[in-house]
């Protein structure tokens, strides 16, 4: 009994290091911002049959993050999830609805980090995992539709967050994959909100409510936001104040602002 606990300590503390490393350093600069490591906010309960591009990613076999298949052996999630630490420990999860068991689990044996991800204010927060060869007969996957360059969402589109972690609720499971639509949230307000973090760039899309309640947090760092609608890959989760606080939005990292980028870096 006692083993298992301390095991979890130490999982916990381990994963904690990897989302708050690249903070270390921020704090004589502005105050810090959490990055969203993972939990789904006022959502509910998905199928992977519903988001089946999406993975879960293992640190050491464990959950840290999330991300999104672009292809068989692609995956596209966030810097920060994977800043500073060895290829080698790390692997996915993928046609799977709960976190740690199900599905299909494949290494990871190439990481490729946006040459300008700045840890500092989390801008270009974007990696390419490439996975080991595998056999996906029988497993529950799909490939993420990718937007085109530059490609910009209007206010008020409704979008699709999903990923496993805290919910907020101790009655709410984060074992099973869950999913909240939020509205895009206009980028002049979520900036001016953001100020006293540096304000938000070029490079970050913002979605939420002006009242809160719905959100991505801590455990869904990596995870895919969806238009929900047309299921275009708009979003990567990446960072915020607090989860689901009114008048503060969660902030993904824009994937249209780098599409070039991920073309070249992994082929898709």
């Amino acid at each position: 009994m006692h083993s298992v606990f301390n095991m979890n300590i130490v999982v916990a503390t381990t994963a904690l290091l990897i989302i708050t490393s690249c903070f270390a350093s921020t704090t004589d600069l502005f105050p810090k911002p959490r990055l969203i490591g993972g939990r789904i906010v006022g959502g509910e309960i998905v199928d992977i049959r519903d988001v089946p591009y999406q993975i879960s990613l293992l640190y050491n076999g464990f959950h840290i993050c999330g991300g999104s298949l672009i292809s068989k052996t692609k995956v596209l999630s966030a810097a920060h999830c994977v800043y500073k630490q060895s290829t080698s420990v790390f692997s996915i999860r993928t046609g799977s609805s709960r976190m740690g068991f199900g599905g299909k689990v494949v290494k990871v044996t190439n990481i490729t980090s946006h040459p300008l991800y700045n840890p500092r204010n989390v801008d270009y927060d974007f990696s390419v995992l490439e996975l080991e060869d595998y056999q996906e007969k029988g497993v529950v996957q799909s490939f993420v539709t990718l937007p085109e360059q530059d490609d910009n969402v209007e206010d008020g589109v409704m979008m699709m967050v999903s990923g496993w972690g805290s919910t907020k609720n101790s009655s709410e499971s984060n074992s099973l994959l869950r999913a909240v639509k939020v509205p895009k949230f206009n980028q002049e307000e979520c900036n001016r909100a953001y100020q006293i973090y540096g304000g938000v760039t070029d490079r970050m899309i913002c979605a939420g409510y002006d009242k809160g309640g719905k959100d991505a947090c801590q455990g869904d760092s990596g995870g895919p936001m969806v238009d929900a609608e047309h299921k275009t890959l708009v979003g990567v989760v990446s960072w915020g104040y607090g989860c689901a606080v009114p008048n503060y939005p969660g902030i993904y990292s824009k994937v249209s602002s780098v599409r070039d980028w991920i073309k070249e870096t992994s082929g898709v």
